[in-house]
């Protein structure tokens, strides 16, 4: 599985941009969308761009509001949300588009969805790949929790191939071979050491890139393949504690804790799975330690905003998307019992 052969199949070209003197000159004359931060504003006025839209919120109402002024090529430019509002509004109006991550925090740099919100609800919804992916490695390089973030985002792809195998119990049937892209991504993760020091090579960035791109191919028919019971945890802690304290790959490691710990506490009624649900906890939670991660999941179950019986929820965050919570009721669930035996 040829990584350069799997974006020449998709018509995808993918750039690293290590000098941060790069001027984004192909970016001239097109729509740029931004996120709503300073940073990347600031970033964009200092490469000499006057004219961009930035976004707050990822959401539909963001989308049609700028879609009505644009018939150019589209750039996102930042963060997931700026990149997931570019790409619906690119696939909406059937133009070519251009993604510059500014940070390694999440899989959905390349993927052919996008998660906004619809009045109060999230949705993830089909799009299209982009033209181009231009990843800014001088700016990955101290990326630090962001980066932290697209790891976490990476391990939950464990726990969502452990849900397929749960799907696959009751008849559905998934690609062996997307699915095998969505456990490559996190071998290659753990072939690397990312989070670096001063005299690590650069391209470890570019290992790190590759795994959130081979993540994000592995969602080109369904996010199914990286996204389970964990970012069905993480949307709900993102409505109930977060105040954009927490990244979205940070809840996602912390949801992927918390549906690993229910796989082993559960391992009785979960039998004939990918992976063996008495250990599924301690073999996640040793990957995220070795990568320097487990902490920074942990964080948002110390925060006095949580409260674990905030997880009773969980099960009707989107019971469409057959996973652990369609088996095991949260409702039912000790969550007490659950978050002292993850803090411990």
């Amino acid at each position: 599985m040829e990584f350069k052969e799997l974006l020449k199949e998709r018509d995808i070209e993918l750039e690293f941009v290590e000098d941060k003197n790069y001027d984004f000159k192909e970016l001239k004359g097109k729509i740029i969308i931004t996120n709503g931060g300073s940073f990347t504003k600031n970033l964009l006025l200092n490469l000499g761009f006057k004219e961009f839209y930035p976004v707050s919120e990822a959401s539909i109402k963001r989308v049609e509001q700028i879609k009505k002024l644009i018939e150019k090529e589209i750039v996102g430019f930042g963060g997931g949300k700026a990149i997931d509002v570019a790409k619906k509004i690119a696939f909406d109006s059937n133009l070519n588009l251009i993604s510059v991550p500014t940070a390694p925090s999440h899989d959905g740099l390349i993927s052919k969805n996008c998660s906004l919100y619809n009045g109060n609800k999230r949705e993830t919804i089909p799009v299209k790949y982009p033209k181009k992916v231009i990843i800014p490695l001088y700016l990955w390089k101290n990326s630090g929790n962001l980066k932290r973030g697209g790891i976490c985002d990476l391990f939950s792809n464990l726990v969502a191939l452990q849900d397929l195998s749960l799907a696959e119990k009751k008849g559905e049937q998934f690609s062996e071979f997307h699915k095998k892209l969505s456990f490559n991504a996190v071998e290659k993760i753990l072939d690397c050491q990312f989070l670096e020091k001063a005299d690590t090579p650069k391209n470890k960035d570019k290992e790190l890139a590759e795994a959130l791109i081979l993540s994000g191919l592995a969602m080109e028919k369904t996010s199914r393949y990286c996204s389970g019971s964990e970012h069905e945890v993480e949307r709900l802690l993102e409505t109930k504690i977060n105040n954009g304290e927490y990244l979205h790959g940070q809840l996602a490691g912390t949801g992927n804790l918390i549906s690993a710990k229910v796989y082993s506490l559960y391992s009785d009624k979960l039998k004939d799975l990918r992976f063996n649900p008495k250990n599924l906890f301690w073999d996640i939670k040793n990957k995220m330690k070795k990568k320097e991660v487990y902490d920074f999941a942990l964080a948002p179950l110390l925060d006095e905003k949580f409260k674990p019986e905030i997880l009773k929820e969980v099960s009707k965050v989107r019971p469409e998307r057959f996973t652990l919570w369609n088996v095991i009721d949260s409702k039912e669930i000790n969550w007490s019992r659950v978050v002292s035996e993850i803090l411990e």
